[in-house]
């Protein structure tokens, strides 16, 4: 299979901004073995230790949410799914609040933030691991790493990629950039501490050709249009991959900048 789709998740089951119905997020586990894709970790991916004669698919989790663990993982081990989360590394005892009203996030509780998402800790990651799903980096603290002075950006993505190394013992290979903000520089970085590979959150397949720390991502909640993409993945759709090719200079020039 030429083409291999990413698809990113942040909260499943909760309430309020990006997050996901358990029961929708089964419907996309369904649809998977419906059509016969097979889920692998994003390091399995990017290292090429997978089989290719299958058609696989990648799951992410971004942010380390606690919801991940109690409603996403039982659903994803009764499809024997695997998926890869990308942790927060500094946000274990961190409960992030959202605002119903403007959809924003907080790193602590003030007035008008009242939905409360916990993180998961030390302890779930580690049975994450045990059942076969990957732990990655999301940065230290969650920080647009394109506005970060460089001073702080190691102390973010090594930092990072330490603190979980030496939480779980295991290495950590694969880095998300929060909020999908990235430049050059950062994308240096990120090679230089050791990391085999990074997500983006622009839309795109991933192919051999394409660059490992700059790998595009479908943030999709509708069924339909679940099993549109993983359709488009299986086929050769000039039209729909031209389209793709085109916008994706944009989002790289908006995550750069802004």
């Amino acid at each position: 299979m030429a083409r291999i789709p990413i698809f990113y998740y942040h909260s499943i089951g909760n309430i309020g901004p990006e997050t996901l119905a358990a029961n929708t997020f089964r419907k996309h586990l369904e649809i998977l073995k419906e059509l016969e894709f097979k889920p692998i970790t994003f390091s399995q991916l990017i290292t090429g230790q997978y089989d290719s004669t299958h058609k696989n698919v990648v799951l992410t989790f971004d942010d380390g949410l606690i919801d991940n663990y109690e409603r996403a993982f039982p659903i994803l081990q009764e499809f024997c799914c695997k998926a890869t989360f990308f942790i927060i590394a500094g946000f274990d005892k961190v409960t992030r609040w959202v605002n119903p009203k403007t959809s924003s996030w907080s790193d602590y509780k003030r007035q008008g933030f009242t939905i409360p998402f916990p993180s998961m800790q030390n302890h779930h990651r580690e049975e994450l691991i045990k059942y076969g799903m990957e732990i990655g980096s999301h940065s230290m603290s969650h920080r647009k790493l394109n506005k970060t002075p460089p001073d702080h950006l190691k102390k973010e993505i090594f930092g990072s990629k330490n603190c979980l190394e030496d939480s779980h013992g295991i290495e950590i290979s694969s880095f998300c950039f929060p909020k999908g903000r990235y430049n050059k520089t950062v994308l240096s970085i990120v090679e230089s501490a050791g990391f085999k590979g990074a997500c983006t959150t622009m839309p795109g397949f991933y192919s051999l050709s394409e660059n490992p720390f700059e790998c595009g991502r479908f943030l999709i909640e509708k069924p339909q249009l679940f099993r549109r993409i993983l359709e488009l993945a299986s086929s050769n759709n000039p039209i729909f991959e031209n389209t793709l090719t085109a916008i994706r200079p944009l989002l790289k020039l908006k995550n750069s900048y802004l």
